[in-house]
């Protein structure tokens, strides 16, 4: 069977996506061999390795570093049995055309509610317009996309999300035919090492952080204007267009929050192992891939109460949820977490194991074999 990824974000962009893609494409060779498995993504100075097509593409103006792919004929001599979409936009308009053209089963994996994302656009729209008129092009932008969205999902045979929060949502905009699969992660790589203080120097100190794209979604103000009433070290690693913002904020507040930039991958289970407590603002998670891997790690999540965090952070068990903005009630689960660290770790890694990727292709791998048969 030849599968092919359609996507609207690739490397060298680091996100959960790509991480995501990455880790499924070398999961699903396993299965099917390194030449059953293609990506199309978005012409970039990454070159693409075995059966990963780059496809010509336009930067996307409103967010930095992605790009709109434009139709190639690059697919004619390739012979797909099914497609597979990790985006809204340009991927999703190439692939379900491939699909009817080719007359195969065509799939989409519900990452990102881009919706949610309008704030990019507002910015750029309030340097020429008032406020009141910005709120109101926001609002039609945000509908906009929102019909979009639904337009896409229609669009195709089935639509998969990685958690139950989101296969909710997406029922209540009238969308159907949605299965819940974890996206899964490295447990191998994620796990628990023993390994403290790799990335945090000073001893006998509090140490929690944020690991992720740095974007405003993420709501990272909540975690910096923790830092007054927090007596430790705050890390933050990873980059992000709002990367500059949220620094000038900081050095605002406190002089106890680091900015890491961005850790290898192979790095990360000693970041995570270095903190506490994972600290996890962000209202926009389909998932939280992130939270999972700090888990696998036995680092508890303290995160927002919203979206699929509500889900991937079991509250009380794996870590706590706050009212996002709340940085008193933040502050007060983190004490609360502080007291009980130990069982929510030992927690945290036996409900990890349960989202490993080796799960997520099984099931991935019934799907595919189930939509083809039509069975």
């Amino acid at each position: 069977m030849k599968i092919g990824f359609f996507t609207d974000t690739y490397f060298p962009q680091v996100n959960g996506v790509t991480y995501t893609l990455s880790l499924w494409k070398n999961e699903l060779a396993k299965i099917y061999g390194k030449e059953g498995i293609f990506v199309f993504y978005p012409k970039s100075e990454y070159k693409g390795s075995m059966n990963e097509i780059s496809l010509l593409s336009v930067k996307f103006p409103l967010y930095e570093g992605y790009k709109i792919s434009l139709p190639s004929t690059k697919l004619l001599n390739i012979n797909l049995d099914i497609v597979h979409i990790h985006g809204l936009y340009s991927s999703a308009v190439f692939g379900i055309s491939v699909a009817k053209q080719l007359k195969i089963p065509c799939i989409i994996t519900y990452h990102t509610p881009t919706h949610l994302y309008t704030h990019y656009a507002t910015n750029l729209i309030s340097r020429h317009f008032s406020e009141s008129s910005t709120k109101k092009i926001s609002g039609i932008l945000q509908k906009g996309l929102m019909k979009w969205e639904k337009f896409v999902l229609k669009s195709c045979d089935l639509i998969t999300v990685p958690s139950n929060v989101i296969a909710e949502y997406l029922k209540e905009q009238g969308i159907d035919n949605v299965r819940v699969i974890s996206n899964g992660i490295d447990i191998n790589l994620f796990k628990e090492d023993g390994i403290r203080k790799k990335f945090w120097q000073k001893k006998n100190e509090k140490c929690i952080g944020y690991c992720g794209r740095i974007g405003l979604e993420k709501h990272l103000e909540d975690l910096i204007y923790l830092a007054d009433k927090f007596k430790g070290e705050i890390l933050i690693a990873g980059e992000g267009p709002a990367k500059k913002y949220y620094e000038k904020l900081a050095d605002k507040i406190s002089n106890n929050i680091k900015f890491l930039g961005r850790i290898p991958h192979e790095e990360l289970p000693k970041f995570y192992s270095t903190l506490d407590f994972l600290v996890f603002p962000s209202v926009v998670e389909t998932q939280g891939l992130v939270a999972l891997e700090s888990m696998a790690c036995g680092t508890p999540v303290i995160g927002a109460d919203a979206l699929a965090l509500k889900e991937t952070i079991i509250d009380g068990k794996t870590g706590y949820l706050y009212k996002p903005g709340d940085v008193d009630e933040l502050f007060m689960k983190l004490e609360i977490a502080y007291q009980n660290r130990e069982i929510l770790a030992g927690n945290c890694v036996v409900e990890a194991r349960k989202h490993s990727v080796e799960n997520t292709v099984n099931a991935l791998r019934k799907i595919y074999e189930e939509i083809k048969t039509g069975k």
